[in-house]
């Protein structure tokens, strides 16, 4: 904190020993910062937030959803479940034009049609591209998709899906025109051509990148055509200081998230925006589609014949420690503790699943069942996340349970589970799409990794059979039951250790007015204007 102090003092010196006055055509930019680098612009390889948060302002699907979650229309204007959800009917708009590009030659736009999703459905299973999104095809009968005329299409699927609706709005699904993709080739990815409420201008890898206003896009609010900005500016800062303090002068219209080492320049421990910066800046926060834990990677645990081979022993861990005291203390209150399953709250609010919580006598009682219960463990995880790991390392401490701790770049960290090489690590899963069966597909035993995210390559005869079965099932009381039967197994089995369902949270400048947020943590900034 002492450091973070002297840090605003010389930037702010230095910053208005050189800052000039802002010209009147900076004033409607909407600007924000981009720690990752953003890869590509192109919605086929919309695999991190970095590219969707971009790609999101450039093109449209044929659904969105809004703040709460919920399906709504974009270039599809009205859809139609058919055939007991084997077939889906969507009626199109007739009045979405593509951005402006010399790709369309003389006529330089034209109308999107039905025919251009079965375009982007053959960009995504085309082996030439390899887009990280090709997954999503399993959920289609990709032989039986119809563009029955320009503004009606037929999606057919092999087995019902009720969470097609939502899988459809994922960026992956964004409308593309052909002849862009023919007359830029390779270079598509950096001179993208859509339909969103941007169109792109200017981009210098890793310095700026420049959208402008749409002055055709086909969406109203109260009569005027959005969106409201004129343009929106992302900048590539990686230094998190510089970051901060840019946005503290105004050079930044939001930041999202906080890091652990400034959580408390700007919150208090109950989480709340410090007085000083209630003037300036207003924190939102949502519950995120994110749940943070720890996994055991079982076929390696019996390798190793490590002590979390044992269901005793995994059970034991889980128990002891206090995830209310862990995420009061060691992220100011802002996420939820998982005392339940492995799904967020959000998803399923009213499941009766009853999960870990802190009982010292249940640690003892499983670890008497457990002879090699005092072999050393290593755990696997990243910087940002050695708070969390080291408490739970004390904590274990207390009941003879010895735990070492190894840490590693992010990248080194996601191989070394991904490819089985750690039985026991931190990781996360964020909501593809909101629907529970997206988090519970992780341990469905065919998705083992590394072709899958089942990391802990758990294997249930049982718990497959229902997870099969929720595709089939449309009552969605009766879907939630199947989930909550899911979830109780890998409470039962001690798969994971869940440790919290984290929230999106934001720090928005008091000038920008209309900023939704959501727990997909997605970034919509067509209706959003600046004061």
């Amino acid at each position: 904190m002492y450091f973070f102090h002297h840090f605003i003092l010389i930037f702010c010196l230095v910053f208005l020993a050189c800052s000039t006055k802002k010209s009147n055509s900076d004033v409607n930019i909407f600007r924000y910062n981009e720690s990752s680098s953003i890869t590509s612009l192109d919605p086929v390889f919309s695999n991190n937030q970095a590219n969707i948060w971009a790609t999101n302002q450039l093109f449209n699907t044929l659904l969105e959803l809004d703040s709460n979650l919920s399906i709504q229309p974009s270039i599809a204007k009205d859809w139609h479940v058919l055939n007991n959800g084997l077939t889906y009917r969507f009626i199109l708009r007739d009045d979405v034009y593509y951005h402006n590009s010399p790709c369309f030659g003389q006529d330089s736009t034209r109308l999107v049609i039905a025919s251009d999703f079965l375009y982007t459905i053959s960009r995504l299973g085309d082996e030439n591209i390899l887009s990280p999104g090709t997954w999503v095809l399993d959920y289609l009968d990709t032989d039986n998709i119809y563009a029955i005329n320009d503004t009606i299409l037929e999606i057919n699927l092999t087995q019902p899906f009720p969470g097609l609706l939502g899988l459809l709005t994922m960026n992956y699904f964004s409308f593309v025109p052909k002849e862009a993709v023919d007359f830029f080739g390779k270079n598509f990815s950096k001179n993208p051509v859509g339909t969103g409420p941007f169109y792109f201008k200017y981009w210098k890898q890793n310095e700026k990148l420049i959208f402008l206003k749409n002055k055709r896009y086909f969406e109203f609010e109260s009569n005027v055509r959005l969106p409201y900005l004129d343009g929106v500016s992302i900048s590539f800062i990686t230094q998190k200081e510089s970051v901060f303090m840019n946005f503290l002068l105004g050079n930044f219209d939001f930041v999202s998230g906080l890091d652990n080492s400034f959580r408390d320049e700007f919150l208090n421990s109950e989480g709340q925006l410090l007085h000083k910066y209630v003037d300036e800046f207003e924190l939102m926060t949502t519950p995120y589609l994110n749940t943070e834990y720890l996994g055991f990677n079982l076929t390696k645990s019996r390798v190793d014949n490590s002590p979390l081979n044992s269901k005793d022993f995994r059970k034991a861990l889980n128990y002891s420690f206090d995830r209310d005291v862990m995420t009061q203390y060691l992220r100011n209150g802002l996420v939820t503790p998982a005392n339940k399953g492995f799904v967020p709250d959000v998803l399923m609010p009213n499941s009766n699943v009853k999960g870990f919580f802190y009982s010292p006598d249940s640690v003892n009682k499983f670890l008497s069942k457990v002879p090699n219960r005092h072999e050393r463990i290593i755990l696997n995880t990243t910087q940002d996340y050695l708070d969390i790991c080291e408490y739970i390392q004390f904590s274990a401490s207390k009941f003879g349970i010895n735990i070492d701790i190894e840490i590693s770049s992010p990248a080194i960290h996601r191989e070394l589970f991904s490819s089985s090489q750690s039985a026991f690590f931190r990781a996360s899963w964020i909501g593809d799409y909101p629907d529970p069966e997206n988090f519970l597909a992780l341990f469905f035993s065919k998705n083992k990794s590394p072709f899958g995210p089942n990391y802990t390559h758990f294997h249930n005869a049982i718990y497959d059979s229902l997870y099969l079965e929720s595709f089939h099932v449309i009552d969605n009381p009766a879907r939630l039951l199947l989930f909550s039967q899911m979830e109780s197994i890998l409470i039962e089995e001690s798969v994971i250790m869940p440790l919290y369902y984290d929230y999106v949270v934001r720090l928005v400048s008091k000038k920008i007015k209309g900023m939704s947020i959501s727990s997909m943590n997605s970034l919509s900034l067509k209706r959003v204007r600046k004061l």
